[in-house]
């Protein structure tokens, strides 16, 4: 019995220290969560995964079919553009116009975000830009990609 109430030196210590990391790994990610970087992983995950509920999530097809070139778009009403982006990630074969994102370096790529904070630029490959938008509930959007 004389070993089962043993008072541990630094115990406390060692718990708070234990509560303070615990509490700020939650804040640091809740933090991340809201922004431009995390709209960008989770849109490339979203790729990768065929996912088009994810990429809805973090993307504005409405906006991101008007920011496409012709070469994309091939004279297609918005439309049946946006819906055919959304056929193209939901499959799982090769996607045709999303196949770079797979090679985007979104952990390591330059996010330049405006001083108002309400929009940000990202160049997840030297040939890539993609330009986001912040919603009111502090999510970050991507509204344009732009491609060679």
């Amino acid at each position: 019995m004389t070993g089962q109430l043993v008072n541990q030196r630094g115990g406390a210590g060692r718990w708070i220290f234990i509560i303070i990391i615990i509490a700020a790994a939650f804040f640091g990610y809740q933090y991340f969560k809201k922004t431009p970087r995390y709209a960008l992983i989770q849109f490339k995950k979203a790729i990768l995964f065929s996912s088009a509920e994810t990429a809805q999530k973090y993307a504005d097809f409405d906006s991101v079919v008007r920011s496409l070139p012709e070469s994309v778009t091939m004279g297609q009403p918005d439309e049946t553009v946006k819906k055919r982006l959304i056929y193209e990630i939901d499959s799982p074969h090769e996607k045709s116009y999303f196949a770079k994102v797979k090679g985007w370096s979104v952990i390591r790529c330059p996010v330049a975000v405006t001083a108002d904070q309400t929009s940000a630029t990202a160049q997840p490959t030297p040939d890539t830009s993609v330009t986001l938008q912040r919603l009111e509930n502090e999510q970050w959007i991507i509204v344009a990609i732009e491609t060679p």
